[in-house]
């Protein structure tokens, strides 16, 4: 019978492997041992022997069993039941070409495997008018031309492909491996149904120009995304200037002093493998000021204390400036990316309340990215 209080070994692996796979799963809460491997023929240490607590075998199969690589951002994901893919929704233009220039970057990161999707509108053909335009053949012709629609996207959809190829071969996008989806329908509900019935670990959307943005404030793809989607998604501005995802190094986060925010800077830290950052917490509660900065501060020190890789820092604006002094912060601090925790909201509270990521969205030309809680 094997006592609870000894270790027993998982997996052997060379150390460089052992030592991966004992960053993940310390980083899943086990005590983790690394012991030399001598076999008979050789004298020198060629592996290590990976072992556990017998109470946690459970668990650490399931991560093994998740994936090969043992990447943590990979493997949080498929134990959450996501897909491991990076979804790209792209309409062919000049953002949509930034938007998979900047998602490739983030997949190859993270280890993920990016999707190129685009989705399109057949024509709809009412029974009483396709008779009297097309008379007896009305449903064989509605047909063809929905055919033909969904042909025309095809193709554009290959150019578009094609185009990433050769830029990768020119070296100006991560040449990675790269998958398309095409699909019918509204461009916002094509990407929710997606995400819903595959979930990708990240969407990476483009957005408009600030003074564009607030032309289609009503409608927009990206903003009905955010506030109804339930993976993270990363917006790319037109004007976005990421040279490399680990140019990345300052980050501002919204927070709102509760359990939500400990979850966000969670899944921040193991989807990019705990980054060595700044970042800035910023409360957005209507609060007394003396009841922000004791709680600010508080959660500051727990996610110092807790995440030593990343350092973290505060910034109390006043609410009544609250917009004006964080557009002076963004540049004077060197703010890279912007972090919004995202609460589900129902279509009236879209309209009369919107969420900070929706706001973030049209005030700011920054790429941001919201994490939903």
């Amino acid at each position: 019978m094997i006592d609870i209080d000894d270790f027993i070994t998982l997996v052997i692996h060379t150390p460089a492997h052992a030592q991966n796979l004992r960053n993940i799963l310390e980083s899943h809460g086990m005590e983790v041992r690394l012991e030399d491997f001598v076999s008979f023929k050789s004298p020198v240490a060629v592996a290590q022997r990976v072992k556990i607590r017998p109470k946690d075998l459970p668990l650490a199969l399931k991560i093994i069993e998740s994936g090969e690589g043992y990447s943590p951002a990979l493997i949080d994901m498929k134990m959450a039941g996501m897909s491991g893919n990076l979804l790209i929704p792209v309409d062919f233009s000049d953002s949509s070409r930034l938007a998979v220039n900047i998602g490739f970057k983030l997949a190859r990161r993270i280890g993920v495997h990016p999707v190129i999707m685009h989705s399109y509108v057949a024509p709809i053909f009412t029974a009483g008018a396709s008779d009297d335009v097309f008379g007896e053949n009305s449903e064989t012709l509605a047909a063809e031309e929905s055919r033909d629609v969904r042909d025309m996207a095809s193709k554009k959809l290959s150019k578009f492909c094609s185009d990433i190829k050769l830029s990768q071969k020119e070296g100006c996008i991560p040449d990675i491996k790269f998958s398309t989806s095409l699909l019918e329908g509204v461009a916002e509900e094509s990407i929710l149904q997606y995400c819903k019935e595959t979930p990708p670990a990240l969407v990476v959307m483009a957005t408009r120009g600030k003074d564009k943005k607030e032309e289609e404030l009503i409608g927009s793809v990206t903003a009905e995304v955010l506030d109804s989607c339930r993976v993270p998604v990363f917006t790319v501005p037109e004007n976005c200037k990421i040279e490399k995802v680990e140019d990345i190094v300052h980050l501002m986060m919204f927070c709102n002093l509760d359990q939500h925010d400990i979850m966000t800077v969670d899944t921040l830290m193991r989807m990019f493998d705990y980054p060595k950052c700044l970042i800035t917490l910023v409360p957005v509660v209507q609060r007394k000021a003396t009841k922000i900065r004791d709680k600010i501060e508080a959660l500051c020190e727990f996610f110092n204390s807790n995440y030593p890789t990343s350092r973290f820092k505060t910034f109390v604006p006043d609410l009544k400036d609250f917009r004006n002094e964080i557009d002076v912060a963004i540049p004077k601090k060197g703010v890279d990316l912007l972090i919004v925790p995202n609460k589900k909201t129902n279509v009236f509270s879209r309209i009369f309340r919107p969420t900070i990521a929706h706001k973030s969205l049209f005030e700011r030309d920054m790429p941001m990215l919201v994490i939903p809680v």
